[in-house]
């Protein structure tokens, strides 16, 4: 059975309506500028698990993920049982399955998918129609993991970033790793030598720039065990014998458990998810882990947590037990500043305007002298 010591932050939040069914369809989107089709594989909440079944109702943030060097959709079905029940839409785009892929071109299937999910919300001929959030994430595994850097390069319609054992790709996904401008989190095993972390993972995570970035290494796992049981893969991680410690099962919770919470702060806003995130990092004994990102957590003068919603935001944040006196700015997560706006004091706590604040994530910076210095939250207009 999976841990749930942290998940008690997150029970007013993520567990309502929850958990979906998982709904299952084939979904083609042609690029024009390419002349290509990019047929995806697609799972999504339901209220009756089934194939071309409806979404559930409700507003679904989109995750994009790519598959490994010829491995197939359908072995990233753990992906699929953790995260849809979530309340996310998963696609995993089926092109260049074969042994000469053009990594470039997978990045911009990621990509270009991610960008036609948004546009399918506003077209009435799309199952997807009026049920997409305006949030969305690259994923990927080993050689999908090295083409969502390529994907995420320079990107500006994604909100973050996940990979798993991501592999170098050509061209480069540790020089794209330097124009990524959403928070991004690596997940690494430290058996891994398929794509060993001093050569993959570890130069993408240094050359990351964005304020907030992670990587969690997996202690005794492997390559394939991010993925469910794969002929091709794991035959070629026995030519190189890995010394694997734990079971695929256990790599799986491990990753599931902090995905999650990391996908539920930066796609739906979620601050008590990242708390409990950076808790795990700090108390799982299943993983060891390096992290850029700045605390979450804020304080009043008496040492309690005030609570902050609505969770996302959209047109105001409240602070609940903040003194005003304390916020002294609003940085997005490229380190750019933007004004305050209108700002309140009353009876509960602290009202900020963000009417006027593009859907993205933020913190908000305060004074130091009377607890820590900032807090996430995530901006989603329209959000539900």
């Amino acid at each position: 059975m999976r841990p749930t010591f942290l998940f008690a932050f997150l029970m007013p939040v993520a567990l309502a309506g929850q958990p979906f069914a998982i709904g299952e369809r084939s979904v083609d989107f042609f690029d024009t500028g390419r002349n290509r089709t990019i047929t995806c594989d697609v799972y999504h909440p339901a209220d009756v698990a089934g194939t071309n079944v409806p979404l559930a109702p409700g507003n679904f943030p989109v995750l994009v993920m790519g598959h490994g060097f010829v491995m197939t959709t359908a072995v990233y079905s753990n992906f699929a049982e953790d995260l849809v029940p979530r309340g996310y839409i998963l696609l995993l785009p089926t092109t260049e399955g074969g042994f000469a892929p053009a990594h470039e071109e997978f990045g911009l299937d990621l990509a270009f998918v991610a960008q036609a999910m948004q546009l399918a919300n506003t077209d009435g001929a799309s199952p997807f129609f009026g049920q997409v959030a305006p949030a969305t994430a690259l994923l990927g595994h080993s050689m999908g993991g090295g083409a969502s850097f390529l994907g995420a390069d320079g990107n500006p319609g994604i909100q973050t970033l996940v990979n798993f054992a991501a592999a170098e790709t050509n061209p480069s996904a540790i020089a794209s790793a330097a124009n990524v401008q959403v928070p991004t989190l690596l997940f690494a095993a430290s058996e891994d030598c398929v794509t060993p972390i001093a050569d993959h993972q570890q130069p993408m995570y240094d050359a990351l720039t964005v304020p907030c970035r992670a990587l969690v290494t997996v202690t005794g796992g492997g390559h394939c065990y991010f993925a469910e049981n794969s002929f091709t893969c794991s035959f070629g991680e026995a030519t190189c014998a890995p010394d694997l410690t734990i079971s695929r099962e256990q790599q799986h919770d491990a990753v599931a458990d902090l995905a999650g919470l990391w996908l539920d702060h930066f796609l739906k806003g979620d601050a008590a998810a990242f708390t409990a995130f950076q808790d795990s990092l700090t108390v799982s004994g299943r993983i060891t882990s390096l992290s850029a990102c700045l605390s979450t957590s804020v304080y009043d003068r008496a040492g309690a947590e005030p609570n902050v919603f609505p969770v996302p935001a959209d047109d105001h944040l409240r602070i609940q037990g903040m003194e005003m006196a304390r916020v002294k700015g609003l940085v997005d997560m490229l380190g750019r500043s933007h004004p305050l706006g209108s700002i309140d004091q009353d009876g509960i706590g602290v009202v900020l305007s963000t009417a006027r604040l593009p859907n993205g994530s933020y913190h908000v910076v305060l004074d130091e002298s009377t607890g820590p210095r900032s807090l996430y939250f995530t901006v989603l207009h329209g959000s539900p």
